[in-house]
């Protein structure tokens, strides 16, 4: 191992360039400003030195001992010819193992995804089963005009047929869309309760979700935002079991952005040996796999004391695969995290969930942007989210307007009846 100075104008470019020169599995070890320029040192692994070569020049010993050492050579010339066959079949069986680790692990997540989607399937059956039997006897006609648009937008969005009818028939009397709307606001939060939970600032945090959920970028938000508040000297990321191609170098990216320090583990001793040298860090936090989740979460717990475990979910997630990871009984999650709260505007499927079984909400990712930090989430601004998705602010802006016509309408009828008024009373008035 052999530690290399790069500097470039920005982390950015540094990193860029560390990649570019040793390679995605290049171990960042520090990073610094030196004279206006970043300054990155990073550890690459080094070839062993090649045996020096006799001298030509050497004297008759010396010559005498190199022919003696060639004609042993050639005396055993089948066994150094054999020994490139046997390191050539060494390296096969590495291979083979490689790609049979690389197999299992497309195996089990393979049958995740069928799974999943026959759960989904299911799902569906029953909802459509539930739409027919609802749409027997619930009707629009007893809801105000005014009262209509929502409850159209509310059967157009892609909501669970027992919430939808819990949330038509909470408004169904009301004559006003925009009280309607603020009801519907207050009506949820209150259902999903309030359960805040604070952003890990310190102690081991292991992150684990569904694959494609978010967690690495959800890891390296809260890095960062722990990384202003402490300084990133006392923040470490470490990535647990992630074989996934180019997650390694993902994560080496983003934690590059704000300083702090990013390790790897393959199994659950270097977990353990890491955490033990990281023992002087205030916040560590632990990007797990999105397969066997359950599993990986028992392993860092056999690792880590005092371990917290935070779930993440994206905000457009389905009902099936939020029920799936939320309610696991062999789990218990100390929060809940929502991604891609910027990209989904039909949180629906989890808002249903969180009214039944209501969780603890931390951290929410609101920008599509890498380089912004995790947000403290609560549960006004999730329903908020969901309601601003029905698209009703253009109505209710025009419902206050037309009532703000008629208003001043009225008004000027009211100022020409009072002087029609005031001349039948005095006719003689000028």
């Amino acid at each position: 191992m052999e530690l290399k100075r790069i500097l470039a104008k920005d982390i950015r470019r540094a990193t860029e360039k560390a990649v570019a020169l040793y390679g995605k599995d290049v171990l960042f070890v520090s990073n610094a400003l030196v004279n206006g320029m970043t300054e990155v040192i990073v550890a690459v692994e080094v070839a062993p030195d090649a045996p020096l070569e006799l001298s030509s020049r050497g004297s008759g010993a010396q010559f005498h001992a190199a022919l003696t050492q060639s004609f042993k050579s050639l005396e055993n010339g089948a066994t150094a010819t054999a020994a490139p066959y046997a390191e050539e079949a060494t390296e096969s069986e590495t291979d083979v193992e490689l790609k049979t680790q690389a197999n299992q692990r497309d195996y089990i997540r393979g049958r995740e995804i069928v799974d999943m989607v026959r759960d989904e399937l299911t799902a569906i059956r029953k909802e459509f089963k539930l739409a027919q039997r609802v749409a027997m006897w619930q009707t629009d006609s007893a809801a105000s005009p005014a009262i209509r648009p929502l409850t159209a937008a509310l059967a157009e969005a892609g909501i669970p047929v027992s919430l939808r009818t819990l949330l038509v028939d909470h408004v169904s009397e009301m004559d006003n869309l925009q009280e309607a709307q603020a009801a519907l606001q207050a009506h949820l939060t209150n259902a999903i309760g309030n359960h805040p939970a604070k952003l890990p600032q310190s102690g081991v945090h292991a992150i684990a979700g569904p694959a494609g959920s978010g967690k690495t970028l959800m890891v390296a938000r809260l890095a960062k935002a722990a990384a202003a508040r402490k300084g990133a000297e006392s923040v470490a990321v470490i990535s647990y079991c992630d074989q996934r191609a180019g997650a390694w170098s993902q994560i080496q990216m983003l934690c590059a952005q704000s300083g702090v320090d990013c390790l790897r583990a393959a199994d659950a001793d270097t977990l353990r040996m890491l955490l033990a040298e990281l023992g002087t860090k205030k916040l560590i936090l632990i990007d797990t796999p999105g397969v066997e989740v359950a599993s990986k979460i028992e392993e860092i717990k056999g690792c880590a004391k005092d371990l917290s475990c935070h779930l993440i979910l994206p905000a457009d997630v389905s009902s099936t695969t939020a029920r799936k990871y939320l309610l696991d009984p062999r789990m218990q999650w100390n929060s809940l995290m929502v991604s891609r709260m910027d990209e989904s505007t039909q949180p629906w499927a989890l808002i249903q969930l969180l009214c039944e079984h209501p969780v603890a909400l931390s951290a929410a990712s609101t920008s599509p942007l890498t380089g912004e930090a995790a947000k403290a989430l609560s549960a006004s601004e999730l329903v908020a989210l969901a309601l601003k998705g029905l698209g009703l602010d253009e109505i209710v802006n025009e419902q206050v307007k037309a009532a703000a016509d008629i208003e001043r309408d009225l008004t000027v009828m009211t100022a020409a009846q009072a002087l029609v008024q005031r001349i039948e009373k005095n006719p003689h008035a000028s």
